[in-house]
């Protein structure tokens, strides 16, 4: 076999005269396999997401989906996926590749229909191969959770010693090499079943005989090219980052101008990152192809095919008796996983804060005792009231800017007092079932609040429309009079009225609604932002952390949107079905940080 300068020079002069035909194939391949197991793999996590929380005792806990079962599930359907992607697109770019070695690239509808023509078995063969690798994978899931953590420098999460300590460590680093081995022998299957038409199983080993006694040579040679390779990405993805990180510092405003310019970057990024593997596929199968010719013409490969595995006299355990070692520790793995998994990636995870809006307003009166009460028994965290004053200085719960919508009444709540709000039932227009409901004052709110689990807040909303300064002064001196200043945050969307709140009393967390983005929005003295969901993105997201400060989002109401934002990271997700995102909530802190990491990928 040629030296690797030699193999490397000869890769990419064919790779220049078929480029086009291989990236049009590459492309081709990665859209249609994208288009359908990027889909397969969500629906499987949002099911998991989806199931009814289930008890943790019985002899079913192996096959809860909080423990190590659907991470098993999950590997084996990715790795699946992933190989029937991979094979197919280097079946058409190896079948390309050969006809350039030959002479003669093909045209790409004659690819196509010899992959088609294959694909089944494709598929056989990806099942194949996704057992065998899920398997070696199992070992290396043990300490993937905790060094991720480590790189993160996260403190969530308990792992026990035992997994990562020598034994973990032995096991996966057995298992890494056995998945390396295993690739490398099986590195010509593909072109044993597409280019000496032989089946799948039957071309493994065939690949494993070519293989056998040029291990070393492949190694190196293909050791070089992916080293090379992950250089340059990881050359260009510092680079990125470092240019990524110089625009931010220099857009000190959100400015539609800079987000747009933000954006084009991290697209440019995309699109680089993606013609890079274009590439790098093709050199691949150019590669791998030129080695396999090489090799066959070498070694006379088709006499070799005559003596069969049947000439061999030793058993492969006589052969190599650390294979019996491997499977005594993998089969001691298999029986302690079920017991083990769930604690080898579970972890606590700082999962959003459920904001009921307006207290549960679905299922009773926005802004009422009814609804207050609802949203604690459906688990929120913080409920969220709107405030205005009354024309006697009273505190009450209203949201508009008259009672209209809720009790049909034209006026204002500063237009009226106490006396004349209590007159009014609010419940009636809701439903004939909370018919006599009164508008609720702050005081009472906070009465019932105080005989309440200590954990969960009041979202004050000063929604006094500037019409009455006084309110701030008037909630703040009913919050001291309870003691109740700990567990309140105070929203608005008036700077003057957060300003006055900071002044009196600092030590009252205050957060800005945003409804849309102003020059001085990161200049003003507040703790977090309230963002719309219409404009809330990750630019935003990244330019707030940088300031330090949290982020709620208003108002969700469906699940692919509270799985997408509690993946962004916000610290509240403010919606009117607090049940439904508390129990999602639940299910996503069961799942494993594998999980946890596909389905934020996927939600993104």
């Amino acid at each position: 076999m040629a030296n690797s300068m030699g193999v490397f020079r000869s890769v990419f002069s064919d790779f220049k005269a078929s480029a086009l035909s291989l990236a049009t194939f590459s492309i081709l391949s990665k859209f249609v396999v994208a288009s359908l197991s990027i889909p397969a793999v969500a629906l499987f996590l949002r099911s998991l997401v989806s199931m009814p929380v289930k008890s943790k005792s019985g002899s079913w806990e192996f096959f809860e989906y909080s423990g190590s079962f659907p991470d098993l599930v999950l590997v084996m359907i990715i790795v699946f996926l992933w190989l029937v992607g991979f094979l197919v697109e280097q079946s058409g770019l190896l079948i390309i590749a050969s006809g350039k070695v030959r002479g003669s690239v093909p045209k790409i509808r004659e690819v196509l229909f010899k992959v088609l023509r294959t694909a089944p078995r494709i598929v056989g063969l990806s099942s194949f191969l996704a057992g065998v690798y899920t398997f070696c994978f199992v070992p290396l899931l043990t300490v993937f959770a905790f060094i991720t953590r480590k790189i993160t420098d996260s403190g969530n999460g308990e792992y026990p010693s035992f997994f990562t300590g020598f034994f973990g460590w032995l096991l996966a680093a057995v298992s890494l090499l056995i998945l390396i081995r295993l690739m490398l022998s099986w590195l010509f299957t593909m072109h044993f079943g597409l280019l000496c038409r032989k089946k799948f199983l039957k071309a493994l080993g065939s690949s494993r005989k070519l293989v056998k006694g040029n291990r070393m040579r492949l190694a190196h040679i293909l050791g070089r090219f992916w080293l090379l390779t992950v250089t340059i990405l990881l050359v260009f993805s510092f680079a990125f980052r470092w240019g990524r990180e110089l625009m931010i510092s220099y857009s000190r405003e959100p400015t539609s101008f800079n987000i747009f310019r933000l954006s084009l970057f991290a697209s440019a990024e995309t699109v680089f990152v993606t013609v890079i593997w274009i590439i790098v596929a093709g050199l691949f199968s150019i590669l791998v192809t030129r080695l396999f010719h090489e090799l066959v013409s070498e070694n006379r490969f088709e006499g070799l095919e005559k003596t069969g595995v049947s000439s061999v006299k030793e058993s492969t355990i006589q052969k190599r008796p650390w294979i019996l070692f491997l499977i005594g520790l993998f089969a001691f793995q298999a029986t302690y996983f079920d017991y083990y998994g769930k604690l080898m990636v579970e972890s606590e995870v700082d999962l959003p804060l459920v904001t009921a809006h307006r207290g549960s307003s679905l299922k009773a009166p926005e802004n009422t005792m009814s609804a207050i009460i609802r949203a604690v028994h459906d688990g929120a965290d913080i409920i969220e009231i709107d405030v205005q004053l009354t024309s006697d200085g009273h505190v009450v719960l209203n949201h508009d800017r008259t009672l209209s919508k809720v009790a049909g009444v034209s006026k204002s709540v500063p237009e009226m007092t106490l006396e004349e709000i209590k007159a009014i039932d609010v419940g009636r227009r809701f439903s004939r079932n909370f018919a006599g409901e009164r508008i609720a004052t702050l005081e009472e709110v906070i009465e019932y609040m105080s005989g309440v689990d200590t954990k969960i807040k009041l979202n004050i909303e000063l929604k006094d429309y500037e019409k009455t300064p006084s309110i701030v002064q008037a909630v703040l001196d009913i919050l001291e009079k309870h003691e109740f200043t700990q567990r309140t945050i105070i929203t608005s969307t008036s700077r003057v009225r957060l300003a006055a709140v900071r002044e009196s009393n600092p030590a009252i967390q205050i957060g800005l609604i945003v409804t849309y983005i102003t020059k001085d929005l990161w200049s003003l003295d507040v703790d977090f932002y309230s963002v719309s969901s219409t404009i809330l993105n990750e630019t935003f997201m990244i330019r707030a952390r940088s300031y330090g400060r949290d982020v709620h989002v208003w108002t969700v109401n469906d699940t692919d949107s509270m799985m997408r934002y509690t993946s962004l990271g916000v610290s509240s997700i403010i919606t009117d079905r607090p049940e439904t995102l508390s129990q999602l909530l639940i299910r996503k802190a069961q799942l494993s940080i594998f999980q946890r990491r596909v389905l934020a990928v996927l939600s993104s």
